[in-house]
């Protein structure tokens, strides 16, 4: 068994018998990504796709409030042009193309709240798996577009 997080553990990753476990770990900010999450993010499906070893990603939030509730807001308090923006979008369309072409299967495990690029994230994962806690939502604007992208069934979109 190996694990791994980032510098301040807000995204734990171990792998244990074929299977990788990542666990959003900010209950406090019902696991609001930060941008250093998001890149590790995909650095775990880079080595999934290195790692033959490695069999499913299994993604999980701490606690039972959420999942992960998208971007943290307080990210956005850097952002002092449009081309942060821009540089943003790009970042979460990277990291959502490394889910999606993510060679080993992926499940997202839900439970309690998953929205805005929490749902984004679940719904680029292979498989999602929720409890009777799961309550799953995009912004109008990004369901549009997440729903496009990853070909959510209208279910999804309520």
């Amino acid at each position: 068994m190996s694990q791994q997080s980032t510098g301040s553990n807000d995204l734990l990753f171990e792998v244990r018998d074929g299977i990788g476990r990542a666990t959003f770990n900010r209950p406090q900010a019902r696991n609001a990504f930060t941008f250093e999450m998001y890149e590790r993010l995909a650095q775990i499906c880079e080595q999934a796709n290195r790692d033959r070893s490695i069999k499913v990603l299994v993604f999980q939030g701490a606690g039972d409030k959420a999942f992960a509730s998208g971007t943290d807001i307080n990210q956005f308090r850097a952002f002092k042009t449009p081309e942060h923006a821009i540089e943003y979008e790009s970042r979460i369309d990277r990291v959502l193309t490394a889910l999606e072409q993510c060679r080993a299967p992926t499940i997202a495990a839900i439970t309690g709240a998953c929205t805005g690029g929490g749902a984004g994230i679940a719904a680029c994962c292979d498989l999602r798996i929720g409890t009777t806690t799961t309550r799953i939502g995009f912004r109008s604007r990004a369901r549009s577009a997440i729903a496009f992208r990853c070909r959510v069934s209208a279910g999804w979109q309520r």
